[in-house]
């Protein structure tokens, strides 16, 4: 079963406190202040406010203080941040469409996205924020990531794999494969134990 926004709302009854997560889960390096909160989510202040302020109680996001202004921060390093950036990722933005079009792209085996699109930061010399392995239909993917490039106004890097070339990088345990599996990913079709064994 498939993840999406009607099941995060079942898991997390506030719905400021998906628009929270959304913004600091696929905005990771960036700070934001109060009055940009309540214009991102488009919430009421107080509803806003209450939210971050929770957020930061459990060290979720961290607050920084620049003259009278409060910014809140993404703490990439809480111990929660992977499993809710899995959980936002498969629901929302490129992921969300990855993963509910998954079987009109074509015969997708592994579709991940790597910390370059999720966290922010490059693994190696790869600039990669998107891999499929399968066969794909280029036209619906290309049409995909233009439209996730539009509405994020940033590039996305991103390959698509045949699984005999995968196999084969992945015998030789060349650098792609093995730069990619030191990575934390977020799979979006098939499992990371799969992926590497």
């Amino acid at each position: 079963m498939s993840i999406n926004e009607k099941t995060l709302e079942q898991l997390f009854v506030s719905k400021v406190r998906i628009k929270a997560l959304r913004y600091f889960m696929t905005n990771p390096t960036i700070s934001i202040h109060l009055r940009g909160a309540v214009r991102e989510f488009d919430e009421e202040i107080n509803a806003v406010r209450r939210e971050l302020m929770r957020l930061e109680t459990v060290g979720l996001i961290k607050v920084e203080t620049k003259g009278n202004r409060k910014y809140f921060k993404l703490n990439i390093n809480h111990s929660l941040v992977d499993e809710l950036s899995n959980l936002i990722h498969k629901t929302f933005g490129l992921g969300g469409e990855i993963t509910s079009q998954a079987s009109k792209l074509g015969d997708i085996k592994f579709a991940f996205l790597t910390p370059s699109f999720t966290k922010g930061f490059q693994y190696g010399n790869q600039i990669i924020d998107l891999v499929l392995i399968g066969t794909v239909n280029m036209n619906d993917l290309n049409k995909i990531v233009k439209v996730q490039e539009d509405a994020t106004g940033k590039e996305i890097h991103y390959t698509v794999i045949s699984n005999t070339e995968f196999d084969l990088r992945k015998r030789r345990k060349d650098n792609f494969y093995t730069d990619l599996i030191e990575q934390s990913l977020v799979m979006l079709v098939g499992k990371q134990e799969d992926l590497i064994s």
